[in-house]
């Protein structure tokens, strides 16, 4: 990219977008990244319409820059707001922040790329829109639409995000509208109603592609049940896991509908939610096991901890109870179930408890109250702080959370695992081997996706101000793809840092998106790298 072409881009996207709509990327704002990643960023363009989103692409056609679009930024641990790679123009769409249409009586929603979980349920609340938010633990000021596009999911009865837009509308890279057959006939109504829509369906390119700018999207939202009571469960030896996996896949098998995902715990990640990380009884950052054993007993984490909710009416959560107590009784020491007035009631008896007590049983009330939060489609914060155990200046209480900008070190690995006992084992013992060789603490979570596979998230939890912290956590990252990638354990989806894992010649797929990729983008200028590899540009 020469000085000259970017500059005469920019003239005319301030033609465009105004003095304001194109402003420089600071190293605190769009710079700044949970994975210490830091990529040079020549400008920050702000659109507010997607007719201006057209015409900042054909501004970079004509001078062949190269550009890249996010919807909020808040992409933590993936990348945050950093391209794929050097040297490419932010399209920053957090301003395209209408929600458009809502059809009440079907649960559909139209939503830009700017609109938040936060925002989507603050809507619903004033048009009385008795539905759940899809939402994730990454906090209510994260977008929906780049959630779904990078095939995000969550425990409400929706799972999988990306299965719940039924309709997309996109920018081509050459500033042409995309938009399905359905609506292009006349169908909009329809086509919001029905994902699969009219001929080849060419809406998933849109998804961890780089064929568009997604401006935006159809979601079907889940409506809210008559009840909604969380479950958790636990077991103190962890030699039962091989019994407990398989019968969480009973579970969801026989409350299909019900119950929809259930999340897994080792006692490492529980305790990285209950007690600040004890950095005097590290070794080179690695909890030892005894250290690990000690805190679990004075906290009371077990093994393994399980939580999941139950979306049904107060006949059918009555029967789930029984059920959940016949398969998981077996195979674990503890079962309870909570629903918000039991919380509310625990967060009253706090009041005349002794002091220590008192905290300690407010705390666990709070904690709860926020995942119930999330179970009822109501965003929240609280399992961001998470990204803080071992970096970063965690924000008082009452203001948000950025891990990026307060100095977080944060990568997820987050690969598929079948629901099987074996398999649930030999990753974990995989993850627990590989992790303290870079000073990574185990920390492992298997969520269920469907009742066949976990998606398993370990946040690889680092110092970023350590230039060798930030260093061993990218090599973990490697470390633990190469031996996922023997064992059979893949990710799902990819950071910046990784996305030459897909830019493989060798691969069938890599050969296909990159065709096409040459066929809709030939200059390469839309978020060059990005899972497909690039067809012109190749330096990094």
């Amino acid at each position: 990219m020469d000085s000259t072409s970017i500059e005469s881009a920019r003239a005319e996207w301030t033609t465009i977008l105004g003095e304001s709509g194109v402003i420089a990327a600071s190293p605190k704002d769009y710079g700044a990244s949970t994975m210490g990643v830091v990529r040079h960023i020549p400008a920050v363009l702000r659109p507010k319409t997607k007719e201006q989103v057209s015409a900042i692409l054909q501004v970079a056609q004509r001078w062949q820059i190269a550009v890249y679009p996010v919807s909020t930024g808040h992409n933590w641990g993936y990348g945050s707001a950093n391209p794929a790679q050097d040297e490419c123009v932010i399209i920053d769409l957090s301003q395209l922040d209408k929600i458009s249409e809502f059809d009440p009586e079907m649960g559909v929603v139209t939503i830009q790329p700017g609109v938040t979980q936060g925002a989507l349920r603050e809507f619903l609340d004033r048009h009385d829109g008795e539905y759940l938010v899809p939402v994730t633990g990454a906090g209510p000021t994260c977008s929906l639409l780049g959630n779904a596009l990078e095939r995000g999911y969550g425990i409400t009865p929706i799972t999988d995000h990306f299965a719940a837009v039924t309709k997309i509308e996109a920018i081509l890279p050459d500033g042409t509208l995309y938009r399905t057959p359905l609506s292009e006939l006349g169908g909009a109504e329809v086509d919001g109603l029905f994902k699969w829509g009219l001929g080849p369906y060419l809406d998933g390119l849109f998804s961890q592609g780089n064929f568009g700018v997604v401006v935006g999207i159809t979601l079907a939202l889940a409506p809210t049940p008559e009840t909604v009571t969380a479950f958790f469960f636990s077991t103190k030896d962890d030699s039962k896991l091989e019994a407990l996996v398989p019968t969480v896949r009973a579970v969801l098998r026989a409350l299909s509908g019900s119950v929809v995902a259930i999340n897994l715990l080792n006692s490492q990640r529980m305790l990285s939610m209950m007690t600040p990380f004890p950095a005097d009884k590290a070794v080179e950052g690695v909890l030892p096991e005894n250290v690990v054993e000690d805190l679990a007993r004075r906290h009371g984490v077990p093994a393994w901890s399980g939580v999941g909710a139950i979306y049904a009416s107060k006949e059918v959560a009555k029967a789930a109870r029984r059920t959940l107590r016949r398969l998981l009784g077996p195979v674990t020491d503890r079962l309870i179930f909570i629903n918000q007035r039991k919380v509310d009631m625990a967060q009253k008896v706090t009041r005349l408890l002794p002091g220590k007590l008192a905290t300690r049983v407010q705390g666990m009330a709070d904690t709860l109250s926020g995942a119930l939060q999330i179970m009822h489609g109501t965003p929240n914060d609280v399992a961001l702080a998470l990204a803080y155990w071992r970096s970063g200046d965690l924000p008082p209480p009452g203001h948000p959370k950025n891990p990026a900008q307060d100095g977080c070190g944060l990568i997820w690995f987050a690969p598929l695992v079948p629901i099987r006992g074996k398999d649930a084992r030999r990753y974990i013992d995989m993850i627990e081997r590989v992790c303290p060789q870079y000073g990574i603490n185990p920390l492992i979570t298997l969520t269920t996706i469907n009742d066949r596979c976990f998606d398993s998230t370990v946040p690889l939890l680092f110092d970023r101000k350590d230039t060798e912290a930030t260093t061993r956590a990218n090599d973990c990252y490697r470390a633990l793809y190469h031996e996922g990638q023997k064992e059979g354990f893949l990710p799902y989806r990819l950071n910046i840092h990784a996305m030459d894992i897909l830019n493989n010649g060798s691969l069938g797929f890599s050969k296909l998106s990159s065709q096409l990729k040459a066929a809709i983008d030939p200059n390469s200028i839309l978020a060059p790298g990005r899972y497909i590899p690039s067809t012109k540009r190749t330096e990094v």
